[in-house]
Protein backbone atom coordinates (compact mmCIF):
# COMPACT_ATOMS: atom_id res chain seq x y z
CA UNK A 1 0.00 0.00 0.00
CA UNK A 2 2.64 2.13 0.74
CA UNK A 3 4.35 1.27 -1.71
CA UNK A 4 1.39 2.23 -4.60
CA UNK A 5 0.87 5.66 -2.47
CA UNK A 6 4.33 6.16 -2.96
CA UNK A 7 4.19 5.70 -6.85
CA UNK A 8 1.08 8.33 -6.78
CA UNK A 9 2.80 10.89 -5.36
CA UNK A 10 5.92 10.29 -7.63
CA UNK A 11 3.25 10.21 -10.57
CA UNK A 12 1.21 13.13 -9.30
CA UNK A 13 4.66 15.15 -9.03
CA UNK A 14 6.00 14.25 -12.41
CA UNK A 15 2.62 15.59 -14.27
CA UNK A 16 2.83 18.84 -11.88
CA UNK A 17 6.22 19.69 -12.97
CA UNK A 18 5.77 18.81 -16.77
CA UNK A 19 2.48 21.15 -16.70
CA UNK A 20 4.46 24.17 -15.11
CA UNK A 21 7.14 23.22 -17.25
CA UNK A 22 5.30 23.71 -20.12
CA UNK A 23 3.19 26.44 -18.47
CA UNK A 24 6.89 28.22 -18.62
CA UNK A 25 7.33 27.44 -21.80
CA UNK A 26 3.74 28.95 -22.79
CA UNK A 27 4.80 32.46 -20.97
CA UNK A 28 7.80 32.55 -22.19
CA UNK A 29 6.75 31.85 -26.02
CA UNK A 30 3.53 34.74 -25.77
CA UNK A 31 6.26 37.06 -24.48
CA UNK A 32 9.11 36.19 -27.36
CA UNK A 33 6.05 36.27 -29.62
CA UNK A 34 4.49 39.64 -28.66
CA UNK A 35 7.66 41.47 -28.76
CA UNK A 36 8.55 40.04 -32.24
CA UNK A 37 5.03 40.71 -33.60
CA UNK A 38 4.38 44.06 -35.59
CA UNK A 39 1.04 43.44 -36.75
CA UNK A 40 -0.74 42.64 -33.61
CA UNK A 41 -4.29 44.43 -34.86
CA UNK A 42 -5.08 41.12 -36.84
CA UNK A 43 -7.89 38.87 -35.22
CA UNK A 44 -9.54 35.91 -36.85
CA UNK A 45 -12.97 36.17 -37.89
CA UNK A 46 -15.77 33.23 -37.75
CA UNK A 47 -17.52 34.41 -41.23
CA UNK A 48 -14.34 36.63 -42.93
CA UNK A 49 -11.35 34.32 -41.34
CA UNK A 50 -9.68 37.64 -40.52
CA UNK A 51 -10.23 41.37 -39.75
CA UNK A 52 -8.56 44.57 -38.25
CA UNK A 53 -9.36 46.15 -34.50
CA UNK A 54 -11.80 48.90 -35.61
CA UNK A 55 -10.35 52.15 -33.61
CA UNK A 56 -6.60 50.54 -33.31
CA UNK A 57 -3.57 52.24 -33.60
CA UNK A 58 -0.37 50.39 -34.15
CA UNK A 59 3.32 49.96 -35.47
CA UNK A 60 4.57 48.73 -38.65
CA UNK A 61 8.26 47.94 -38.01
CA UNK A 62 10.94 46.33 -40.28
CA UNK A 63 14.40 46.70 -41.14
CA UNK A 64 12.92 49.19 -44.10
CA UNK A 65 11.18 51.27 -41.64
CA UNK A 66 8.88 52.34 -38.78
CA UNK A 67 5.63 53.90 -39.19
CA UNK A 68 2.51 53.98 -37.03
CA UNK A 69 -1.15 53.33 -39.27
CA UNK A 70 -4.42 53.52 -37.67
CA UNK A 71 -7.99 52.15 -38.09
CA UNK A 72 -11.33 53.56 -37.96
CA UNK A 73 -14.71 52.26 -36.97
CA UNK A 74 -15.08 49.74 -39.46
CA UNK A 75 -10.99 48.36 -39.10
CA UNK A 76 -10.39 49.80 -42.15
CA UNK A 77 -6.99 51.90 -42.48
CA UNK A 78 -7.08 55.52 -41.98
CA UNK A 79 -8.88 57.81 -39.08
CA UNK A 80 -12.15 58.48 -41.01
CA UNK A 81 -15.12 56.92 -39.72
CA UNK A 82 -18.16 55.52 -41.74
CA UNK A 83 -21.41 54.90 -41.88
CA UNK A 84 -24.49 55.79 -43.84
CA UNK A 85 -23.71 57.71 -46.87
CA UNK A 86 -24.55 61.40 -46.01
CA UNK A 87 -26.88 63.12 -49.17
CA UNK A 88 -24.67 64.15 -52.04
CA UNK A 89 -21.26 62.23 -51.03
CA UNK A 90 -19.60 59.22 -53.78
CA UNK A 91 -17.90 56.43 -52.32
CA UNK A 92 -15.11 54.72 -54.01
CA UNK A 93 -14.41 51.49 -52.44
CA UNK A 94 -10.98 50.24 -52.86
CA UNK A 95 -10.27 46.56 -52.16
CA UNK A 96 -6.69 44.76 -51.51
CA UNK A 97 -4.41 43.33 -49.58
CA UNK A 98 -1.33 44.33 -48.01
CA UNK A 99 -0.05 46.75 -50.29
CA UNK A 100 -3.40 48.63 -51.26
CA UNK A 101 -3.57 48.63 -47.27
CA UNK A 102 0.11 50.55 -47.24
CA UNK A 103 2.37 48.18 -44.70
CA UNK A 104 5.12 50.14 -44.64
CA UNK A 105 4.12 53.93 -44.42
CA UNK A 106 1.99 55.88 -42.80
CA UNK A 107 -1.72 56.69 -43.15
CA UNK A 108 -1.26 59.85 -45.16
CA UNK A 109 1.63 58.05 -47.46
CA UNK A 110 -1.03 54.85 -49.01
CA UNK A 111 -1.93 55.70 -52.78
CA UNK A 112 -5.79 55.68 -51.31
CA UNK A 113 -4.95 58.80 -49.17
CA UNK A 114 -3.05 60.71 -51.61
CA UNK A 115 -5.45 59.89 -54.40
CA UNK A 116 -8.59 61.35 -51.89
CA UNK A 117 -5.84 65.03 -51.32
CA UNK A 118 -5.49 65.07 -54.92
CA UNK A 119 -9.00 64.42 -55.92
CA UNK A 120 -10.67 66.74 -52.96
CA UNK A 121 -10.32 70.59 -54.81
CA UNK A 122 -11.89 69.04 -57.83
CA UNK A 123 -14.37 66.63 -56.51
CA UNK A 124 -15.09 67.29 -52.29
CA UNK A 125 -17.87 64.88 -52.07
CA UNK A 126 -16.04 61.77 -53.37
CA UNK A 127 -14.47 59.28 -50.62
CA UNK A 128 -12.09 57.22 -52.10
CA UNK A 129 -12.29 54.37 -49.12
CA UNK A 130 -9.07 51.82 -48.68
CA UNK A 131 -10.28 48.44 -47.78
CA UNK A 132 -7.08 46.57 -47.95
CA UNK A 133 -6.42 44.20 -45.88
CA UNK A 134 -3.02 42.51 -45.41
CA UNK A 135 -4.05 38.61 -46.03
CA UNK A 136 -7.27 39.47 -48.11
CA UNK A 137 -7.94 37.81 -51.47
CA UNK A 138 -11.33 37.41 -54.17
CA UNK A 139 -12.91 35.26 -51.47
CA UNK A 140 -12.42 37.14 -48.64
CA UNK A 141 -13.04 40.53 -50.57
CA UNK A 142 -15.95 38.79 -51.57
CA UNK A 143 -17.44 38.13 -48.55
CA UNK A 144 -16.46 41.12 -46.48
CA UNK A 145 -18.08 43.21 -49.90
CA UNK A 146 -21.27 41.64 -49.23
CA UNK A 147 -22.16 42.10 -45.55
CA UNK A 148 -19.61 44.50 -44.62
CA UNK A 149 -19.22 47.46 -47.46
CA UNK A 150 -22.31 47.17 -49.66
CA UNK A 151 -24.27 48.44 -46.61
CA UNK A 152 -21.44 51.57 -46.96
CA UNK A 153 -23.64 51.93 -50.22
CA UNK A 154 -20.03 52.33 -52.75
CA UNK A 155 -20.96 53.96 -55.96
CA UNK A 156 -17.85 52.41 -57.40
CA UNK A 157 -15.01 49.10 -56.57
CA UNK A 158 -11.63 48.61 -57.34
CA UNK A 159 -10.20 45.66 -56.40
CA UNK A 160 -6.31 45.65 -56.30
CA UNK A 161 -5.49 41.98 -57.45
CA UNK A 162 -2.35 40.66 -56.27
CA UNK A 163 -0.37 37.99 -57.74
CA UNK A 164 -0.72 36.02 -54.45
CA UNK A 165 -4.19 36.10 -54.08
CA UNK A 166 -3.90 32.73 -56.02
CA UNK A 167 -2.55 30.92 -53.00
CA UNK A 168 -4.21 33.00 -50.47
CA UNK A 169 -7.60 31.99 -52.22
CA UNK A 170 -6.14 27.89 -52.35
CA UNK A 171 -5.73 28.00 -48.66
CA UNK A 172 -8.82 29.86 -47.72
CA UNK A 173 -10.84 27.26 -50.13
CA UNK A 174 -10.38 24.81 -47.52
CA UNK A 175 -12.18 27.02 -44.83
CA UNK A 176 -15.40 27.88 -46.24
CA UNK A 177 -18.74 26.54 -44.89
CA UNK A 178 -21.63 26.08 -47.54
CA UNK A 179 -25.13 26.14 -46.92
CA UNK A 180 -27.35 22.80 -48.69
CA UNK A 181 -27.53 25.03 -51.65
CA UNK A 182 -23.78 25.49 -52.25
CA UNK A 183 -24.24 29.07 -51.28
CA UNK A 184 -21.08 30.56 -49.11
CA UNK A 185 -21.81 31.35 -45.78
CA UNK A 186 -18.25 32.14 -44.10
CA UNK A 187 -14.53 31.23 -43.91
CA UNK A 188 -14.27 30.16 -40.88
CA UNK A 189 -10.04 29.40 -39.87
CA UNK A 190 -11.64 26.80 -37.63
CA UNK A 191 -13.35 25.26 -40.20
CA UNK A 192 -11.49 22.73 -42.69
CA UNK A 193 -13.86 21.07 -44.88
CA UNK A 194 -16.66 21.49 -43.30
CA UNK A 195 -15.64 20.45 -39.64
CA UNK A 196 -14.44 22.18 -36.69
CA UNK A 197 -10.86 21.46 -35.95
CA UNK A 198 -9.82 21.30 -32.69
CA UNK A 199 -6.09 20.73 -32.78
CA UNK A 200 -5.15 23.44 -34.73
CA UNK A 201 -8.25 25.99 -32.79
CA UNK A 202 -6.00 24.72 -30.14
CA UNK A 203 -2.74 25.15 -31.69
CA UNK A 204 -3.39 28.47 -33.22
CA UNK A 205 -3.85 29.77 -29.63
CA UNK A 206 -0.98 28.58 -27.54
CA UNK A 207 2.50 30.33 -29.16
CA UNK A 208 4.76 27.31 -28.01
CA UNK A 209 2.53 24.03 -29.92
CA UNK A 210 2.35 26.64 -32.76
CA UNK A 211 6.34 27.28 -32.87
CA UNK A 212 6.69 24.15 -32.49
CA UNK A 213 4.73 22.88 -34.96
CA UNK A 214 6.33 25.84 -37.61
CA UNK A 215 9.78 24.71 -36.24
CA UNK A 216 9.29 20.79 -36.78
CA UNK A 217 6.60 19.33 -38.63
CA UNK A 218 6.61 21.99 -40.88
CA UNK A 219 10.51 21.08 -41.32
CA UNK A 220 10.04 17.34 -41.82
CA UNK A 221 7.25 18.15 -44.29
CA UNK A 222 9.90 20.16 -46.59
CA UNK A 223 12.78 17.89 -45.93
CA UNK A 224 10.64 15.08 -47.02
CA UNK A 225 10.32 17.28 -50.54
CA UNK A 226 13.68 18.43 -50.54
CA UNK A 227 15.82 15.78 -48.82
CA UNK A 228 18.09 16.61 -46.30
CA UNK A 229 20.85 17.80 -48.52
CA UNK A 230 18.35 19.97 -50.85
CA UNK A 231 17.01 21.81 -47.56
CA UNK A 232 20.90 22.60 -46.05
CA UNK A 233 21.59 23.72 -49.62
CA UNK A 234 18.56 26.59 -49.34
CA UNK A 235 19.97 27.35 -46.17
CA UNK A 236 22.85 28.10 -46.92
CA UNK A 237 21.88 30.09 -49.78
CA UNK A 238 19.93 32.07 -47.69
CA UNK A 239 17.09 31.13 -49.41
CA UNK A 240 13.38 29.87 -47.68
CA UNK A 241 13.30 25.94 -48.26
CA UNK A 242 9.77 27.00 -49.54
CA UNK A 243 11.10 29.24 -52.64
CA UNK A 244 13.31 26.06 -53.20
CA UNK A 245 10.56 23.74 -53.52
CA UNK A 246 8.95 26.36 -55.89
CA UNK A 247 11.82 26.35 -58.47
CA UNK A 248 11.78 21.96 -58.60
CA UNK A 249 12.07 20.61 -62.05
CA UNK A 250 11.58 17.29 -63.51
CA UNK A 251 9.78 14.51 -61.08
CA UNK A 252 10.24 16.17 -57.89
CA UNK A 253 8.37 19.06 -59.23
CA UNK A 254 4.97 16.12 -59.46
CA UNK A 255 5.52 15.38 -55.56
CA UNK A 256 3.45 18.13 -54.57
CA UNK A 257 1.63 21.08 -55.53
CA UNK A 258 3.91 24.34 -55.86
CA UNK A 259 0.84 26.09 -54.74
CA UNK A 260 1.41 24.44 -51.45
CA UNK A 261 4.46 26.44 -50.70
CA UNK A 262 4.78 29.40 -53.20
CA UNK A 263 2.56 32.66 -52.98
CA UNK A 264 4.51 33.98 -55.85
CA UNK A 265 3.91 31.11 -58.21
CA UNK A 266 2.03 33.55 -61.09
CA UNK A 267 4.92 35.39 -61.46
CA UNK A 268 7.73 32.76 -61.62
CA UNK A 269 7.67 31.68 -65.48
CA UNK A 270 5.51 30.38 -68.05
CA UNK A 271 6.45 27.00 -67.13
CA UNK A 272 3.70 27.35 -64.24
CA UNK A 273 0.66 28.32 -66.22
CA UNK A 274 -1.04 24.59 -66.37
CA UNK A 275 -0.65 24.49 -62.26
CA UNK A 276 -1.76 28.70 -62.69
CA UNK A 277 -4.74 28.12 -65.23
CA UNK A 278 -6.32 24.85 -62.65
CA UNK A 279 -5.77 26.82 -59.55
CA UNK A 280 -7.63 29.43 -61.03
CA UNK A 281 -10.96 28.37 -61.26
CA UNK A 282 -11.44 29.19 -57.80
CA UNK A 283 -9.77 32.88 -58.09
CA UNK A 284 -11.67 33.58 -61.23
CA UNK A 285 -14.81 32.13 -59.99
CA UNK A 286 -14.54 34.12 -56.94
CA UNK A 287 -13.99 37.42 -59.27
CA UNK A 288 -17.11 36.81 -60.77
CA UNK A 289 -18.93 36.63 -57.64
CA UNK A 290 -18.10 40.37 -56.98
CA UNK A 291 -18.96 41.20 -60.51
CA UNK A 292 -22.17 39.74 -60.28
CA UNK A 293 -22.73 40.76 -57.02
CA UNK A 294 -22.19 44.86 -58.08
CA UNK A 295 -23.59 44.29 -61.30
CA UNK A 296 -26.73 43.06 -59.69
CA UNK A 297 -26.82 46.64 -57.95
CA UNK A 298 -25.52 48.62 -60.68
CA UNK A 299 -22.45 49.37 -59.21
CA UNK A 300 -19.50 49.41 -61.20
CA UNK A 301 -16.33 47.17 -61.04
CA UNK A 302 -12.98 47.85 -62.01
CA UNK A 303 -10.55 45.41 -61.55
CA UNK A 304 -6.93 46.18 -61.21
CA UNK A 305 -2.90 44.88 -60.94
CA UNK A 306 0.50 46.20 -59.77
CA UNK A 307 3.79 44.41 -60.14
CA UNK A 308 6.65 43.03 -57.80
CA UNK A 309 9.62 44.71 -57.28
CA UNK A 310 11.33 42.08 -59.21
CA UNK A 311 8.98 42.13 -62.12
CA UNK A 312 10.35 46.45 -62.42
CA UNK A 313 13.93 46.46 -61.64
CA UNK A 314 17.16 44.52 -60.66
CA UNK A 315 17.48 47.00 -57.60
CA UNK A 316 14.23 46.75 -56.67
CA UNK A 317 13.23 44.55 -53.67
CA UNK A 318 16.88 44.06 -53.73
CA UNK A 319 17.40 42.72 -50.03
CA UNK A 320 14.27 40.64 -49.44
CA UNK A 321 14.13 38.85 -53.10
CA UNK A 322 16.42 36.35 -52.25
CA UNK A 323 14.75 34.77 -49.65
CA UNK A 324 11.48 33.77 -52.01
CA UNK A 325 13.91 32.75 -54.83
CA UNK A 326 14.39 35.75 -56.75
CA UNK A 327 18.32 36.01 -57.97
CA UNK A 328 19.99 39.83 -57.15
CA UNK A 329 20.08 41.84 -60.09
CA UNK A 330 17.89 40.57 -62.07
CA UNK A 331 14.49 41.77 -63.36
CA UNK A 332 11.60 39.10 -64.25
CA UNK A 333 9.83 40.75 -67.06
CA UNK A 334 8.28 38.33 -69.00
CA UNK A 335 4.31 40.49 -69.13
CA UNK A 336 2.39 36.96 -68.95
CA UNK A 337 1.10 37.31 -65.58
CA UNK A 338 0.12 40.49 -66.47
CA UNK A 339 -1.17 39.26 -70.20
CA UNK A 340 -2.83 36.04 -68.30
CA UNK A 341 -4.90 38.91 -65.87
CA UNK A 342 -5.98 41.02 -68.98
CA UNK A 343 -7.34 37.83 -70.90
CA UNK A 344 -9.37 36.92 -68.23
CA UNK A 345 -10.77 40.42 -67.65
CA UNK A 346 -11.57 40.97 -71.64
CA UNK A 347 -13.15 37.20 -71.43
CA UNK A 348 -15.50 38.38 -68.93
CA UNK A 349 -16.32 42.29 -69.89
CA UNK A 350 -13.99 43.75 -66.45
CA UNK A 351 -12.69 46.72 -66.74
CA UNK A 352 -9.22 46.34 -65.98
CA UNK A 353 -6.56 49.09 -64.95
CA UNK A 354 -2.71 48.31 -65.39
CA UNK A 355 -0.05 49.93 -63.09
CA UNK A 356 2.56 47.95 -64.72
CA UNK A 357 3.86 50.77 -67.73
CA UNK A 358 3.86 53.51 -64.86
CA UNK A 359 6.48 51.58 -62.42
CA UNK A 360 8.40 50.99 -65.56
CA UNK A 361 8.64 54.21 -66.27
CA UNK A 362 9.35 55.21 -62.65
CA UNK A 363 12.17 52.26 -62.05
CA UNK A 364 14.96 54.63 -61.48
CA UNK A 365 13.25 55.32 -58.26
CA UNK A 366 12.94 53.47 -54.94
CA UNK A 367 8.96 51.98 -55.05
CA UNK A 368 9.41 49.48 -52.90
CA UNK A 369 11.24 48.32 -49.46
CA UNK A 370 14.73 46.62 -50.22
CA UNK A 371 13.54 44.09 -47.32
CA UNK A 372 9.95 43.73 -47.22
CA UNK A 373 8.87 44.27 -50.45
CA UNK A 374 5.87 45.99 -50.18
CA UNK A 375 5.20 49.36 -51.71
CA UNK A 376 8.11 52.01 -50.48
CA UNK A 377 5.99 55.48 -50.15
CA UNK A 378 7.09 56.49 -53.93
CA UNK A 379 5.36 53.39 -55.33
CA UNK A 380 1.91 54.51 -54.19
CA UNK A 381 3.02 57.70 -55.25
CA UNK A 382 3.27 56.17 -58.68
CA UNK A 383 -0.19 54.40 -58.62
CA UNK A 384 -2.03 57.65 -57.35
CA UNK A 385 -0.58 59.96 -60.05
CA UNK A 386 -1.51 57.07 -62.90
CA UNK A 387 -4.71 57.17 -61.49
CA UNK A 388 -5.02 60.84 -62.15
CA UNK A 389 -4.45 60.40 -65.67
CA UNK A 390 -5.37 56.73 -66.62
CA UNK A 391 -8.27 57.25 -69.17
CA UNK A 392 -10.37 54.38 -67.46
CA UNK A 393 -9.98 55.86 -64.19
CA UNK A 394 -10.90 59.50 -65.32
CA UNK A 395 -14.36 58.12 -67.25
CA UNK A 396 -14.80 56.29 -64.03
CA UNK A 397 -14.98 59.10 -61.70
CA UNK A 398 -16.45 61.51 -63.94
CA UNK A 399 -19.35 59.20 -64.12
CA UNK A 400 -19.40 59.25 -60.34
CA UNK A 401 -19.66 62.52 -60.08
CA UNK A 402 -22.23 63.62 -62.12
CA UNK A 403 -23.98 60.54 -60.39
CA UNK A 404 -24.10 58.98 -64.35
CA UNK A 405 -24.78 55.15 -64.58
CA UNK A 406 -23.48 55.58 -68.45
CA UNK A 407 -19.79 53.78 -67.37
CA UNK A 408 -18.46 51.85 -69.86
CA UNK A 409 -18.59 47.89 -69.32
CA UNK A 410 -16.61 46.74 -72.37
CA UNK A 411 -12.56 45.99 -71.36
CA UNK A 412 -12.04 47.31 -74.81
CA UNK A 413 -12.09 51.04 -73.58
CA UNK A 414 -9.87 50.28 -71.04
CA UNK A 415 -5.78 51.66 -71.03
CA UNK A 416 -3.49 50.64 -73.33
CA UNK A 417 -1.85 47.22 -71.88
CA UNK A 418 1.98 45.63 -71.93
CA UNK A 419 2.94 44.80 -75.38
CA UNK A 420 2.14 40.89 -75.21
CA UNK A 421 5.26 38.29 -75.99
CA UNK A 422 3.27 35.55 -77.64
CA UNK A 423 -0.90 35.17 -76.36
CA UNK A 424 -1.91 33.37 -74.01
CA UNK A 425 -5.11 31.42 -73.82
CA UNK A 426 -8.25 32.80 -72.41
CA UNK A 427 -8.18 31.79 -68.27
Amino acid sequence: MMLLRGMAQRTCLIVASLLLTLAGLELGFRWFRWHRLTLGEREDHPIYHHRLKPNWTFHQHAPDFDTIATTNNLGLRGPTDYGDKPPGVTRLLMLGDSFTFGVGVNDPETFCALLQQALRPHQPDLEVINAGLGGCSPLLEYLALRDVYLPLAPDAVILWFDFNDLQDDFFYERNVRMDEHGHILACDPNYFHGRFNWGWYVRERSALLKYCYNKFVRTYQKMKILGVSGYLSAKLRGERAKAAIAKLQGTQRHQTDPLNYDALLMIRNREHLPEIRKHWEQTGRNLLMIRDLLRERGIPFVLAIYPYGVQVGPDQWGQGRKAFGFEPGVTYDDPFPFEFIEAFAKTHAIPLINTYPAFLAARDRRLFHDWDGHFAPEGHQVIASYLRTDPLFQQLVTSLTHKQSTFASSPDRRHKQVSARGGLESP
